[in-house]
């Protein structure tokens, strides 16, 4: 069959647009576009599927990409029609229907269910607009200029139905052959009645005279006002506050299903946390600082729940446990050293229980090889950090610098250290159970987690010992002075080389994002990095390796 695309998009001298469409398992085809007027682009493509996905590239005069879309256009065609012209509209990633791509909305409207439409030979367009209507009794209308769309009569406006989560659309017969103008409108199930008209200027639409081919009017942004876009309110608390009895002297991962349980009867839709990496540097309790992340991936074994693992603690000390468990949680306050270390006694004593069962756990092994990248350079980190007691890899006897094909056989059932390696990363793959069924449990309400993702890495982490490359080891962030600190703060984390990172095209930031995808539906980014971003904007000038402060009371306090 045969695909027209047209989409309007001002270009400058030398630009030029380009049409990508991804095939699932296929390498993604790439077809030129060409400038006809007003701005409009154009191609025809043949296609040979009933669905298609794909986006709109800006291509400058040396064939690199300024400029592409935010996510890319779905569409599904009718099996009665050959031939389709498609009117789009560049997609921008800060229109009100890129909602449809945050999760938090599609947890608050979970209990979506799409609408099918008829396509008859007899239609001449197929009118399609991406909308996130978060009010259950409102529908997408639409109106227009010529009798076939109602000659403006709200009382003959024509209902779209919605297809996909987000998605709606209308087939109508439009005979007249004349400019038609429309717009859309937010029709109320409860009123029976069109409740309001979206704002700014006419859209507009072309007649369509041929019988074989379907106009697809492929519209994005509907004009909300700002009362009608999606709202909610949430509750921001950190995991470890969460203490229950059924807990062990502090909040762990299963505690947050109590908590979604209490959200959704106070008809809140969020939950904002603290980070919950890994800080576990020398076991005390400055280790409670949930901003000196040991691993920017692993999940702290503080929140693990003793009585949720795969395996059930050994007899002979349950009556121990059940003794320590009542004491910690009679604790007016978090003993965090006591806790930590209780914590590690039963799982060890759990792990070397079952550790045939443990090893042979298909489950386990595929959590592994999913995620070595990181989480064999942190369980070896972790197994030497245990080692010499210390997480400053500049002070260990062994393995100061990581080498990849030196620390693999730690993972190696020869190697002395197989045990423990495998401890920390059987450790991991519990918290992350126990973490992903929370969240599960909370999107069964409807309810979103917001993350808080800490800007900084800790100096001697894993990240540190294994890419130093990418930061600034001889330098110290912090802030500069506020109303908070006179003297400005010391976070002592190392800076970011930002030019290795760009050389990667930002690889270390895009897998740690996508690492914390699978847990949460939006994230809390500290200020810190578009404080780094901005200082030449600022008046601070790069010198290579550092970032020279013009005028800073910060310096004076060892800001950076």
């Amino acid at each position: 069959m045969k695909l027209y695309f047209n989409v309007g998009y001002s270009t400058k001298v030398g630009e030029r647009l380009q049409l990508v469409i991804s095939e699932e398992d296929a390498v993604s085809q790439i077809h030129p576009m060409f400038y006809t007027e007003n701005d409009l682009w154009k191609c025809e493509v043949d296609y040979f599927s009933k669905t298609i996905s794909y986006q709109y590239q800006l291509i400058g005069d040396k064939g690199d990409i300024l400029r592409e879309e935010f996510v890319p256009h779905r569409l599904n065609f009718p099996h009665n029609y050959k031939e389709f012209i498609i009117y789009d509209h560049w997609n921008n990633k800060n229109f009100p229907e890129n909602y449809l791509n945050n999760k938090i909305l599609y947890n608050k409207l979970n209990a979506f269910k799409p609408e099918k439409i008829s396509v008859l030979k007899k239609h001449s367009h197929l009118f399609r607009i991406e909308a996130p209507v978060y009010n259950p009794n409102w529908e997408i209308a639409l109106f227009g200029s010529t009798a076939s769309l109602g000659n403006w009569d709200y009382e003959k406006a024509i209902h779209l139905s919605q297809t996909d989560f987000g998605v709606w659309e209308a087939s109508v017969e439009i005979p007249e052959n004349e400019f038609i103008q429309y717009k859309y409108c937010l029709y109320d199930k409860e009123t029976g009645k069109i409740v309001d008209v979206e704002t700014g200027e006419n859209r507009f639409a072309l007649p369509n005279n041929s019988k074989d081919t379907l106009q697809i009017v492929s519209d994005h942004y509907f004009k909300f006002k700002l009362y009608q876009l999606y709202h909610d309110a949430g509750v921001a608390v950190p995991i470890f506050s969460l203490r229950t009895d059924d807990g062990f002297g502090v909040g762990e991962f299963s505690d947050l299903k109590k908590l979604a349980d209490w959200t959704n009867e106070t008809d809140l839709g969020i939950i904002q946390i603290l980070p919950i990496n890994d800080t576990t540097a020398n076991y005390t309790w400055t280790d409670s600082y949930p901003y000196a992340a040991v691993s920017v991936y692993a999940l702290h074994p503080q929140y693990i729940s003793l009585e949720n693992l795969d395996f059930p603690l050994p007899e002979n000390l349950t009556s121990e446990y059940e003794i320590e468990k009542s004491e910690l949680n009679s604790l007016e306050l978090i003993d965090y050293e006591k806790m930590i270390s209780g914590k590690w006694k039963y799982l060890k004593a759990v792990f070397n229980e079952d550790k045939d069962k443990i090893y042979k756990d298909r489950n386990f092994k595929k959590f592994i090889k999913d995620n070595e990248s990181w989480l064999i350079p942190y369980s070896a980190f972790c197994v030497l950090r245990d080692k010499y007691k210390t997480p400053n890899f500049n002070e260990w006897k062994t393995h100061k610098k990581y080498i990849p094909g030196k620390i693999a056989p730690f993972f190696t059932p020869k190697s002395k250290d197989y045990d423990a390696s495998l401890l920390h990363a059987w450790v991991q793959y519990q918290l992350h159970k126990q973490l992903k069924e929370a969240v599960d449990y909370m999107h069964g309400l409807g309810i979103s987690i917001k993350g808080d993702l800490p800007i900084g890495i800790y100096r001697y982490s894993v990240e540190a010992w294994t890419e130093p490359e990418l930061f600034g080891m001889d330098f110290q962030a912090g802030a500069p002075p506020d109303q908070f600190t006179e003297l400005g703060q010391n976070w002592e984390f190392p800076t970011y080389n930002w030019e290795a990172m760009k050389a990667d095209d930002y690889k270390w930031w895009k897998n740690r994002f996508k690492a914390l995808e699978q847990y949460f539906d939006a994230m809390r980014i500290d200020h810190i990095l578009g404080f780094f971003q901005d200082l030449e904007n600022a008046g601070f000038r790069h010198t290579g390796n550092s970032w020279i402060f013009l005028s800073c009371r910060a310096c004076d306090a060892g800001g950076i």
